[in-house]
C-alpha cells in the first residue's frame, strides 16, 4: 500500500465521519471511526512487514546460493539499500 493509498482511505473514512447526522451520538461515532482506522493501520502495517520479510528472505536466498552471480547481486543490493537508508536518516 502506497502512502497516497493509505491517505486517500484515511481521508473517505475522515469525510464520512463528517457527513455523519448530528443526532448520532458522538462518543459512538468516535469509537467507531477509530476502530475503523486502527483497523486500516493494522492492515498497512501487516502488509508492509510481509513486504520487508519477503525482501529479507530473498536476499538471504541470494547470500546463501552457490552461484557467484546472485550473491554479487546480493551485495550490490545491500548496499544501495544501506545508501539509501543513511540519506533519510
Amino acid at each position: 500500500m502506497t502512502i497516497e493509498d493509505y491517505q486517500g482511505q484515511v481521508r473517505a473514512i475522515l469525510a464520512q465521519l463528517l457527513s455523519e447526522t448530528p443526532k448520532a451520538d458522538r462518543e459512538q461515532v468516535l469509537d467507531a471511526y477509530t476502530e475503523l482506522l486502527v483497523r486500516l493501520h493494522t492492515e498497512a502495517s501487516h502488509q508492509l512487514l510481509a513486504e520487508v520479510i519477503e525482501d529479507a528472505r530473498t536476499r538471504l536466498d541470494a547470500r546463501l546460493s552457490p552461484d557467484p552471480v546472485r550473491q554479487t547481486i546480493a551485495t550490490v543490493q545491500t548496499t544501495v539499500q544501506d545508501f539509501w537508508n543513511g540519506l533519510w536518516k
